[in-house]
């Protein structure tokens, strides 16, 4: 009841802006675009409960964090809500205003909002325990700001995982000038699971196979010797690396706006709209495509760009575009968000009648994006000397491959670097003098206005490369997760400038907090400006900015699991104050990438029963094996990790070997084959072929080598395990998943022999 009369006072608000940008998002920002030099404004006085005096119009807001529950699949399923909807509700504000922000947890749990892409003082960015406290079960956090900027932004939780549950909504912040009337939608893209996302993550750390199962994406042996790509699984393989895979989770829904489908009527015949695009969703890109023709992009990361016409729009997670499109003369026409695993979509409808279907985008090649990978030499595990500058692997379509110019559409005539929005003709801005558009690609950004830094600034250059281990999910930079990672250092007042190089197998969108940076394209002086931006495979990105900062501010992929599972550095002010996280060297923040992840599998079958278990860190885990049948024989190892070497192939250990065979004399040889209880100690080490040796020596001298490979793929659900060693011992086992949890199976094992039955798989 308390609950319902806290909505009951909320003020209704609008959920539908109007106007085109029609200038730079501000004059603090048109100096970052044309001047950054003298982008700065003042940090002493922007703190929050010191009595200071923001100006502008005070633009209040009143945020109820809840459990709820939700139902997009015929399932019902815990979410969290703010003001009892999802996505959250819109907030708006115009350039000029002061945001007040009360944000009440009505949950058990602590809660944080970050505002994404947002210009604000460090202390409201919103990451519990690196800039701002969170916000504690029944506890009120108020956020005051001033809206320095205008665009297409989004908020979203920054705690553990639940940005997955619910916990978004857009921003939008209209430009203080006046700017023509367009009618203009917000369509926040998402995904969503019925799983909890804890145990998500759980499961990608024990590298279960289901997913790749659902999205038919596992690229077996028996599938590759069908589709005749046999060698190339074998070297992939041979390079240490698992199958080919575009995303990592197995998504039940995709949403826009909440929905499968929206259907906006009220869009007229031939009228031109415009589109408020964010991708908010946890860990999917999507492909935008729209039915009735091209669209028109205006805006990237809430600053506007030289308009370009595309068929197709990709946006990664965390991105955010602004288009044009046209809605048809009759009937309505689709605009589809299709996730870029390709196993679903959601939709908007623009207009009335007969509904007019954007293409469908046909099913992953696993096998030749495999291939594509194999010549890019993934196995070499350091590509630092390729430099590609965001071009596009797949192709520049839409460039002009001979000297990288700008397509006629992406240059509007009359136009040089003093032009913006207002200056513009109406036919460039809607694509009327234009060639055929092609699909978006990051060299067709373009900025209105050069976006060159002061080269007389002190420079700095960070090199980073993005690292990870898929096998063990493990993500981070330079092999170190957040928990073990110093911090990047720069001081104020200087050019940094940051050489990323992807050294992983999936792709990453990068955010930087606190900052706009130039994503150095093939515009060069007109470089985009961002805050967000992908790197592929391979790929080698350079962005830069002016360091007019203070504090600590977070740089992270925007993958959440990757975010968890280590892959985020905090960028740090030299001789800047300060925060009381950051003398305790941030201690709760970096618990959260090294947390205990434990799995199992319990095979029962007619001969005996084998449990296997696992409980790990990013560097550690214990492992537990027990065999027994059903006459009392027993065996059971215990074995401590710790990973040695940066790619994680290499870890010592120190174990417990407990055996016993009842059905042998009482005067049999102890610590034996088949009587022991010894202390070993010893190495892992990946072979090549995903292959796991093992190097022991016991305290009674005896040595023992042992090979063994497990979940080798034969076809999309059926496995093959294989273990043998010089003690002559050697088992091999077959087994069906039929769900995420079960398995029909079967064994042979050279002291239990043949048992068939059933695996349970935690």
């Amino acid at each position: 009841m308390k609950l319902q009369l806290y909505f009951l006072l909320l003020i209704p608000f609008s959920s539908l802006a109007q106007g085109i940008h029609s200038k730079h998002i501000s004059k603090v920002k048109d100096s970052l675009l044309q001047k950054p030099t003298s982008y700065n404004y003042s940090l002493q006085s922007r703190e929050v409960n010191t009595g200071t005096a923001y100006k502008g119009k005070k633009v209040e807001y009143d945020l109820y964090v809840s459990d709820t529950l939700v139902n997009f699949t015929g399932k019902h399923r815990h979410a969290i809500a703010i003001n009892g909807q999802i996505p959250a509700p819109i907030l708006e504000f115009t350039e000029g205003d002061t945001a007040i922000i009360r944000v009440h947890n009505f949950m058990n749990m602590e809660t944080s909002i970050h505002w994404h892409g947002i210009l604000l003082p460090n202390k409201e960015d919103g990451v519990p325990y690196l800039t701002t406290s969170p916000v504690e079960p029944g506890e009120t956090f108020t956020f005051t700001f001033p809206l320095i900027q205008s665009g297409t932004y989004w908020y979203h939780s920054h705690t553990m995982l639940q940005e997955q549950s619910g916990l978004y909504g857009s921003i939008i912040i209209h430009p203080a000038q006046a700017e023509p009337v367009l009618k203009e939608y917000v369509l926040l893209l998402s995904d969503w699971t019925d799983e909890n996302p804890h145990q998500v993550l759980r499961y990608l750390k024990r590298g279960g196979e289901w997913y790749a199962i659902k999205k038919s994406a596992l690229q077996s042996y028996g599938e590759a010797i069908a589709a005749g790509y046999l060698k190339d699984k074998l070297k992939q393989e041979w390079q240490r690396l698992p199958a080919m895979d575009v995303s990592d989770v197995y998504y039940n829904k995709f949403l826009m706006n909440g929905q499968e489908k929206n259907y906006f009527k009220d869009a007229k015949p031939g009228e031109v709209i415009r589109l408020r695009i964010i991708n908010g969703s946890a860990s999917s890109y999507f492909n935008l495509q729209y039915a009735n023709s091209y669209m028109r992009v205006i805006s990237a990361d809430g600053i506007n760009v030289t308009p370009i016409s595309v068929n197709k729009l990709e946006i990664a997670v965390a991105e955010t575009y602004d288009v044009l499109i046209t809605v048809p003369q009759t009937g309505a026409a689709e605009l589809r968000a299709t996730s870029w695993d390709v196993m679903g979509y959601s939709s908007a409808y623009f207009g009335n009648g007969t509904i007019m279907s954007a293409p469908d985008i046909p099913r992953l090649n696993y096998f030749k994006m495999m291939r594509e990978m194999g010549g890019m030499n993934m196995g070499s595990r350091g590509m630092e000397g390729m430099d590609m500058k965001g071009k596009d692997p797949k192709g520049m379509k839409g460039m002009d491959m001979k000297d990288m110019k700008m397509q006629p559409d992406t240059v509007p005539k009359k136009m040089d670097k003093s032009s913006n929005m207002d200056e513009m003709s109406m036919d460039n801005m809607l694509g009327m003098e234009m060639t055929m558009p092609g699909e978006f690609n990051y060299n067709r950004l373009r900025s209105l206005h050069s976006t060159t830094l002061d080269s007389t600034l002190k420079s700095r250059e960070i090199k980073l490369s993005l690292t990870g281990n898929m096998l063990r999910y493990v993500w981070s930079f330079d092999y170190k997760t957040l928990s073990v990672a110093d911090k990047i250092l720069i001081r104020q007042g200087e050019r940094v400038r940051f050489v990323l190089t992807n050294n992983t197998m999936m792709r990453h969108p990068m955010h930087l907090h606190g900052h706009f940076f130039r994503f150095i394209n093939s515009q060069d002086d007109y470089s985009p400006m961002k805050h967000t931006f992908d790197i592929r495979p391979m790929e080698t990105v350079t962005i830069e900015f002016e360091a007019n900062e203070e504090r600590d501010w977070f740089f992270h992929c925007h993958i959440l699991y990757h975010m968890m599972s280590g892959m985020a550095r905090i960028v740090s002010y030299e001789g800047s104050e300060q925060n009381e996280f950051a003398k305790t060297g941030y201690k709760k923040l970096k618990k959260e990438d090294n947390a205990l992840y434990p799995w199992y599998d319990l095979s029962v079958h007619t001969q005996g029963a084998w449990l296997s278990g696992n409980i790990s860190t990013n560097k550690t885990a214990l492992e537990f094996e027990g065999r027994a049948d059903w006459r009392g024989d027993f065996e059971t190892e215990t074995h401590l990790l710790r990973y040695l070497d940066k790619p994680q192939f290499l870890a010592f250990y120190v174990g417990y070997d407990n055996r016993q065979n009842k059905t042998l004399p009482l005067f049999n040889e102890s610590n034996s084959k088949d009587n022991r209880r010894v202390f070993d100690a010893g190495f892992y080490y990946l072979l090549p072929l995903l292959i796991r040796s093992e190097w022991r020596v016991d305290n009674t001298g005896r040595l023992r080598l042992q090979l063994e490979r497990r979940d080798l793929p034969l076809s999309n659900n059926f496995f093959f395990d294989w273990r043998i060693n010089t003690d002559k011992e050697y088992t091999v086992n077959f087994r069906y998943m039929v769900s995420k949890h079960f398995s029909i199976s079967t064994n042979y094992d050279s002291d239990y022999k043949w048992g068939t039955g059933l695996t349970w798989h935690y």
